[in-house]
């Protein structure tokens, strides 16, 4: 079967940019479909929350605005249109669908384009939740933030994502009045108790008024945003601020066509359905990116963008552990985790699951800064194995690289003892940490150390 292309990306996204790339990179014939301004929003969006999260009390917004634009001209250059064309690829800069007949392509306003294999890396949005009076209320999301002259007195942040986390923390950093709205009850309910508990209260010491477990029956606006409770309380802001969990922008491409149905939660699609060699249900076509889904999806790392290109590309053996993924909540202090918590552990492993954890203040470099709050947990099998951890402190985006080649290398904890790790830095944390779970095993009445005892009775009395 002859054709144009080794790969058709449908894009919309830093990874689908990414994989056309590497596609290139390894000599293949690469087209790249994207909506034009598409990737260029998003960078945006992730910019303006990195920009807020790591912003100073009371910093000035206007020089916030200033850092963002002055790093969106430099944000992934090698991924730039222009680098792209001139590696080879293949750029079309118009919506794209699939076409299954009279063969299977790609079809955009222009062209009709053919591939051995097809890769699905649209963006997101925010979900519009159902809520009536909501759709004729002026709203701010992530990337209609910026166009504000001035940040408001008051808003109220509607969601519980990653994204309205970590928002709602750096306005009431920045001497917004801020409320974070959610009908959960729990602000992470996926993460163990009492680490959801410990961000919540991370988030109350930075001034944010907590509205966990609220059900919102209508929404009016005035002066100002009127939120009316189901339990007949009210709350009101000058600006609401939409940060809901991301649905993919899927409608437009046509996949049921080609038998590709995406998981859908009460009528909205959430993510598409992939299995761990990142293959749909159409055995051409594969996925990456958010839009497949997962645990905070829009901030985890990029490594399935290999991995399914080169499925695509090659053989399809290589597969995706959802264990080895680091993810990133952006707060103040950052909390980074990797892999199972304690209670997932425990219910897979037992009694062999252990739990470790150290406070950051225990670090000379945490004390060189301004917060000392935090803690590093890590949960070990009884053989050493790190089966997760959960970081909370400064350094945890960095810090969790090195968890994470562990875990994916099977390096039981022992061997990291055997680390060089510099002396005052944040990497100091690891040996703490192996010392922790070697005072477990070595503790009195277990029968290493009733072995050693023996052993050093027996020496001193030759």
């Amino acid at each position: 079967m002859a054709v144009d292309y080794d790969a058709v990306i449908l894009g919309g996204t830093v990874q689908g940019r990414g994989a056309a790339a590497l596609a290139a990179r390894e000599g293949a014939r690469v087209a790249l479909v994207e909506p034009l301004g598409s990737v260029e929003r998003r960078i945006c969006c992730q910019l303006v929350l990195t920009a807020l999260a790591s912003a100073s009390p009371g910093a000035d917004w206007h020089g916030l605005k200033h850092q963002v634009n002055a790093l969106e001209t430099v944000a992934y250059p090698h991924l730039s249109l222009d680098r792209l064309a001139t590696g080879g690829v293949d750029v079309v800069l118009e919506p794209g669908q699939f076409s299954p007949q009279p063969r299977l392509a790609v079809t955009t306003l222009t062209r009709r384009l053919r591939a051995r294999g097809y890769l699905l890396a649209p963006g997101t949005q925010v979900t519009v939740p159902d809520i009536p009076g909501l759709a004729e209320t002026s709203y701010l999301t992530l990337d209609t933030l910026l166009t504000l002259e001035a940040l408001p007195q008051t808003a109220i942040v509607l969601g519980r994502s990653g994204a309205a986390i970590a928002l709602a923390q750096a306005l009431a950093r920045l001497g917004t009045h801020t409320t974070l709205v959610s009908r959960g009850s729990v602000l992470l309910p996926t993460e163990d108790a009492d680490l959801s508990a410990f961000i919540e209260v991370l988030l109350e010491a930075s001034g944010v008024v907590l509205r966990l477990g609220s059900q919102i029956e209508t929404i009016r606006q005035k002066d100002e945003v009127e939120l009316l409770l189901s339990d007949g309380g009210a709350i009101a802001a000058q600006a609401i601020i939409l940060a809901t969990a991301p649905h993919p922008l899927l409608e437009s491409l046509n996949l049921a066509s080609v038998g590709i149905r995406p998981r859908t939660v009460h009528g909205t699609t959430t993510a598409l359905a992939v299995d761990d060699r990142l293959a749909t249900a159409h055995s051409r076509v594969f996925a990456c990116g958010p839009a497949i889904g997962g645990y905070w999806a829009e901030s985890t790392d990029h490594q399935d963008v290999a991995i399914a290109l080169r499925n695509l590309l090659y053989l399809p053996w290589r597969r995706l552990s959802s264990l080895n993924r680091p993810a990133l909540l952006p707060t103040a202090p950052e909390y980074a985790r990797l892999g199972l918590g304690a209670a997932q552990a425990r219910r897979w492993y037992g009694s062999e699951a252990t739990v470790l954890q150290v406070p950051f203040g225990q670090l000379l470099k945490a004390h060189q800064g301004d917060d000392i709050m935090g803690f590093c947990r890590w949960v070990v099998r009884s053989d050493g194995q790190l089966v997760g951890a959960q970081i909370c402190g400064p350094g945890a985006s960095e810090l969790i690289h090195t968890l994470a080649l562990a875990m994916q290398q099977g390096i039981p904890i022992q061997q990291l003892e055997r680390l060089p790790t510099l002396p005052h830095s944040l990497t100091a944390m690891l040996p703490l940490l192996v010392s922790t779970w070697q005072q477990q095993r070595w503790h009195p009445g277990t029968w290493r150390r009733d072995w050693a005892e023996n052993w050093f009775n027996w020496r001193r009395s030759r």
